[in-house]
């Protein structure tokens, strides 16, 4: 049976067969099912340690008891533990299935994603090692089908891990009276998150290729760190919802539906203080309720899944047989980056009531969309400019054909140099940007906004020639290169300007001197007062200006040369074959 099931499985997707027999061994399988069932037994002895503390607390307070609750301080809020007949407490089970529901939610979420990412990051670095990803290229498959393969079938003992916590999770869930429709809504969410990391993981890899080992450490590392963040933010609301744009990034951790779950438990359970679905209510897109109820707030989350996955896949079909050609191309960037920064700036349209009045919150809500702004043009440099070797290509083409027109080519060429469409990128963000803060109540901040506005777009144009330039030298870590100064001069100048006080400060302000030069090369500074603005924004543009016009200016010179010494070469070389066909005729 299980043979004639494989053989299906090899006539639908090969390259997921292959998966699953090199990973699919009765060894893998008994460490995977061992992994998930210690986990498991280690949460329910964790758990259970507490059903005991609170059985055994009779005259005390206990938070899975039944008795009433009195007082202000937290020990007085929770209920007295009132006994049961049996020499112990009554038990509030159906909180105690919640919390345990809940932190299994969490903590599966979190290790599918870990884990499933590095499995399949560290798999492709390898076949890239080895060079057997180049064979597989090579087979009559569909890239899709192939990737798709990978998807399914490299991270097959992690599903395999999740696959035995679900009767545990499911029973944990009814037990505390949660509809058993949510709960499978709330599966199909996970498995449509989970397939948007894998997919974008993937294309990490493809993509990222000149960092070694440490690709699946990174992408793993990076995925962790986003999940903690937004888990915590979730669970413990120390950050509230509908406060700024990025509540966005939010969505895409699935646990950030798990209030809604919660919220259909009885009413009994008033202790339930964490995941509150309140906070949910307050986020507003264009000031439009989209999370008041569960039905509409899937179906948003569906449709950003559902655009992400097109996107990734749209790369992932682009790279997998053309490792020259960007994941992204510059026609389809305009778009991307317009949607990005409309999509930000409805979520900074909205009123954090606990803190200031509308227009201090609009202000602080359009700085963090400059700063996510900033990211996203990072991601879209990664994604547009191309290597030495294609540029060099490129090169060698303008010289021999000189009839196509240039500044269409570098606007829309898949192999021509990223600088003129990170460029009109920002002019399409901008424009974006800028009605905002003319058709919103801004009152007195719209002249920092435009100031922060117009530095940071000098700022990315700055990165972008500078990364340009640094993909087209011959130093083989050139992409590691170009991200490490990258990182230096947006986090580690503006750490060692504020920690270590370059001294050309005369007060415990930053002096002109030092928040010119980090508005130059940083784009953090969009925060500096109104002291120095206007003259730091005109210093800033001129350096700004001066590095820009001094980097593209090299970077041609470069292209030049090589587009020359490229056609020379094959000139010399279609007249050599000449004169030895001439000679032996």
């Amino acid at each position: 049976m299980i043979d004639t099931l494989l053989d299906r499985v090899g006539n639908w997707n090969p390259q997921l067969l292959r998966e699953l027999k090199g990973r699919l061994t009765p060894k893998n399988m008994v460490i995977a099912a061992g992994v998930s069932a210690v986990g498991q037994i280690f949460l329910y002895l964790l758990f259970n340690s507490r059903l005991i503390a609170a059985n055994h607390a009779l005259g005390g307070r206990h938070r899975f008891c039944t008795g009433s609750q009195a007082g202000r301080h937290y020990y007085e809020r929770l209920p007295k533990c009132i006994p049961n007949g049996t020499q112990g407490s009554e038990i509030n089970l159906s909180l105690w299935s919640l919390d345990f529901f809940t932190t299994l939610s969490i903590i599966g979420i979190i290790g599918l994603f870990v884990v499933g990412i590095y499995l399949l990051i560290d798999d492709l670095a390898r076949e890239e090692k080895r060079g057997t990803l180049n064979f597989i290229r090579l087979s009559p498959q569909n890239s899709k089908n192939i990737l798709l393969g990978k998807l399914l079938g490299v991270p097959i003992l992690v599903y395999l891990g999740v696959l035995l916590l679900i009767p545990l999770h499911f029973g944990l869930g009814v037990a505390a009276h949660i509809p058993p429709h949510l709960i499978f809504a709330f599966y199909g969410i996970v498995a449509l998150s989970c397939f948007f990391f894998y997919s974008a993981a993937l294309l990490f890899a493809l993509t990222c290729t000149g960092l070694g080992g440490l690709q699946a450490w990174l992408g793993s590392g990076l995925v962790f760190g986003f999940l903690l963040i937004v888990a915590l933010n979730t669970l413990e609301n120390h950050i509230p919802f509908g406060i700024s744009s990025f509540d966005w990034l939010a969505i895409f951790y699935p646990g950030y539906l798990l209030p809604y779950l919660v919220a259909h438990t009885p009413n009994d359970l008033g202790l339930v203080e964490y995941l509150n679905v309140n906070d949910l209510g307050n986020l507003t897109w264009f000031k439009r309720e989209i999370w008041s109820n569960s039905t509409t707030a899937f179906a948003f989350t569906l449709v950003n899944y559902g655009l992400g996955i097109f996107l990734l896949w749209n790369g992932l079909d682009r790279r997998f047989h053309n490792r020259s050609i960007s994941s992204l191309s510059k026609g389809q960037s305009y778009w991307l980056s317009s949607s990005i920064i409309f999509v930000l700036i409805g979520f900074a349209i909205q009123n954090n009531r606990n803190y200031g009045d509308y227009a201090d919150n609009l202000f602080d809500n359009f700085l963090m969309v400059l700063i996510l702004q900033l990211f996203l043009f990072c991601g879209l440099i990664a994604a547009l400019t191309p290597h030495r070797k294609t540029l060099q290509t490129w090169s060698r083409y303008r010289h021999q054909t000189t009839k196509q027109n240039l500044l269409w080519d570098l606007m829309w060429g898949e192999k021509s140099p990223a600088t003129l469409a990170i460029a009109l990128n920002l002019i399409s963000v901008s424009t974006i940007f800028l009605t905002a803060i003319a058709l919103v109540p801004l009152e007195n901040y719209r002249l920092h906004l435009i100031i922060g506005l117009v530095v940071s777009d000098g700022v990315i144009l700055l990165y972008a020639s500078l990364v340009q330039w640094l993909l087209l030298q011959k130093t083989k870590q050139r992409v590691a290169f170009a991200i490490a100064t990258i990182t230096i001069l947006l986090v580690l100048l503006p750490v060692a300007v504020s920690v270590l006080r370059i001294p050309f400060s005369s007060s415990n302000n930053l002096s002109i001197f030092d928040t010119t030069l980090l508005s130059i090369v940083s784009a953090f500074p969009v925060l500096l007062g109104e002291e120095y603005a206007r003259l730091t924004t005109l210093f800033s543009l001129i350096g700004q200006s001066i590095a820009i016009a001094a980097i593209n200016v090299q970077m041609t010179r470069q292209l030049n040369h090589l587009g020359e010494s490229d056609v020379k070469a094959l000139l010399s070389e279609n007249s050599r074959s000449r004169k030895q066909l001439s000679g032996v005729s």
